[in-house]
């Protein structure tokens, strides 16, 4: 086997192929895993560069919205914003808001006399806010101080950000105080992930009282860290509520009230990336290609010597295809800390971009998963993303059932948004920039 400059029509010139002559498919291509990438006759590899088989390449941000992950971040100086290696931005300041909902109305108690009797005179003592945590999805290291403050101006629990309070169409409210306005610390306490996933902190019954007025929108909790060098992942919370009922008042119960709204305000906000690819991220990033794949070769030798050139390349010609991405330390803040998964979509409206609506997903259910450790300093590595089926259909003109396809794909979070965190790839400008793989198969009678 050896190596073959490519000569071709357009833009396929200097592809690097690998040309094999297979006979009966006893000699297979060592880049080949499976024969069923392989038919009688000669099969060639390619890797087409970034300039030869796209056009474009942008990163589109801002969808869906950080309330959307049903959980939150907690961050105290975490990381920094500076991406391959330039200058320590801020840390990572994160905070989750959460707004309890009404209290329970009544309860099943066992009165004085051992009976179990429904109690809707509930008299409410005390609490607890009750937080856990992903002690996989978090970076710490030993025990955190969790501290959570009373909220005090009103706030969107779908749209609230680190700056603003409400932030919907045509209506901002800035906070008082970036970052939740005007709180008031309520307790604090020590997270220690060796003894669990939770904590509690005590609210007095004060608190307690003044967040059963479900009218008062300002009514919430934050919740933080003091400890530098910290980013957690929330994964839910509820208030318990210490409960005195008047069918048994020598006894406590405890009852749950479920969070109203929940979600996550951090500073300071990842820019517009300018030399690399990304995907994912609250609000999520994606990023969007304009494929063009030569359709024409004219070489190399071995293959004008079997078929003749120039050789057009249809889809019944391609056996694998995959998107080649090579992996980048990105800011610290953002970075993955768990795996994390990708999918890709067609644009079916470019011109609308970047409110474009996108077609099905092109890697089936789940995406594709790529490890955290991919993305740790100094990354670099290798992935590839198989988009055989979407090669074809670029090549027929149209999907397999007939439907129009564009030249565009989005590559973009499985969910959106499903994580803080995001991935970053090499851009394309960059000497590792995205390349497209190929493997071809020819017969003698192409």
């Amino acid at each position: 086997m050896k190596e073959l400059p490519a000569r071709s029509s357009g833009r396929a010139t200097g592809t690097a192929l690998v040309l094999a002559a297979l006979c009966g498919c006893q000699e297979l291509l060592p880049v080949v895993e499976s024969e069923d990438l392989t038919r009688p006759g000669f099969s060639i590899e390619l890797i087409l560069s970034f300039d030869e088989f796209a056009e474009t390449a942008r990163v589109y941000g801002g969808y869906g919205r950080a309330s959307e992950l049903a959980g939150g971040f907690v961050a105290h100086e975490f990381g920094g914003q500076s991406e391959g290696g330039g200058p320590r931005g801020p840390g990572l300041e994160a905070a989750t808001l959460m707004r309890f909902g009404r209290y329970p109305r009544a309860a099943q108690v066992l009165d004085t006399t051992g009976t179990l009797r429904p109690d809707s005179s509930l008299t409410f003592l005390s609490g607890r806010v009750l937080a856990r945590f992903d002690t996989i999805g978090s970076v710490r290291e030993g025990p955190v101080e969790v501290v959570a403050h009373a909220l005090s101006e009103p706030w969107d629990g779908v749209s609230a950000t680190w700056e603003y309070s409400v932030d919907t169409v045509g209506h901002r409210v800035a906070w008082s105080r970036p970052g939740g306005g005007l709180v008031e610390e309520i307790a604090s306490a020590v997270w220690d992930p060796e003894t669990g996933d939770s904590v509690g902190i005590p609210v007095d019954s004060a608190w307690i009282a003044q967040w059963a007025d479900t009218t008062d929108l300002g009514r919430g909790v934050r919740l933080s860290t003091t400890t530098p060098g910290v980013r957690l992942r929330v994964t839910g919370s509820v208030l318990r509520l210490d409960t005195r009922p008047s069918v048994n008042p020598d006894t406590i119960i405890v009852l749950p009230a479920g969070p109203e709204a929940t979600t996550f305000i951090y500073a300071p906000a990842p820019s517009q990336p300018r030399k690399t690819l990304r995907v994912g991220g609250a609000p999520a990033w994606r990023t969007v290609l304009s494929i063009d794949i030569p359709r024409v070769l004219e070489g190399p030798g071995e293959l004008c010597d079997a078929v003749g050139c120039p050789v057009e390349i249809g889809e019944d010609h391609v056996s694998f295809a995959a998107l080649r991405l090579v992996t980048r330390a990105g800011a610290r803040a953002f970075a993955p800390s768990d795996t994390l998964s990708i999918d890709v979509r067609s644009v079916l409206a470019p011109q609308f971009l970047p409110k474009s609506p996108l077609g099905p997903s092109r890697l089936g259910l789940g995406g594709k998963w790529l490890s955290h450790e991919l993305f740790e300093p100094p990354a670099g590595e290798l992935v590839e993303i198989a988009l055989t089926s979407l090669v074809r259909d670029l090549l027929r003109g149209e999907t397999a059932a007939g439907d129009p396809i564009t030249n565009t794909v989005a590559l973009l979070s499985t969910f959106e948004p499903v994580s803080l965190e995001y991935h970053t790839f090499e851009g394309a400008a960059s000497p590792d920039a995205p390349g497209l793989r190929l493997i071809l198969n020819f017969s003698r009678e192409n």
